[in-house]
């Protein structure tokens, strides 16, 4: 993908998704009892919450290499957009939820990103 002179701003946009992404997947695996509050007590499909949180921390893990990575950005951003449209719905208003919305808003901006960058020959 050519990204032009934005090349440097998709390029920090994706690896700093991506680093939270990856750092919550590793902390979700790595700490459950931290994590285990954050979901409901009824999961679909009748998984434990333990085996919900695991997924869900693998889940991030591959969301957030993808997009440091920058392999598929189109279809990891749309993930990482419905998954934390997922989460925002599933939680509520609670103390961590801008952090949330800024993460959102950061997946939204890579999955609108143009593919390519067209000058603009506007003589203004």
């Amino acid at each position: 993908m050519n990204y032009g002179r934005y090349k440097w701003s998709h390029l920090f946009l994706s690896a700093g998704l991506g680093a939270v992404f990856l750092w919550i997947g590793v902390d979700m695996l790595r700490h459950q009892d931290a994590w285990i509050g954050y979901l409901p007590a009824n999961i679909p499909l009748g998984l434990s919450r333990d085996t919900a949180l695991k997924l869900n921390g693998m889940f991030d893990i591959a969301i957030g290499a993808l997009l440091i990575l920058r392999w598929w950005p189109k279809i990891t951003a749309f993930l990482a957009a419905v998954h934390l449209i997922g989460i925002l719905a599933s939680q509520g208003i609670d103390a961590v939820i801008i952090r949330d919305v800024g993460l959102l808003g950061a997946s939204l901006a890579l999955l609108t990103w143009p593919k390519r960058h067209r000058r603009s020959h506007d003589a203004s």
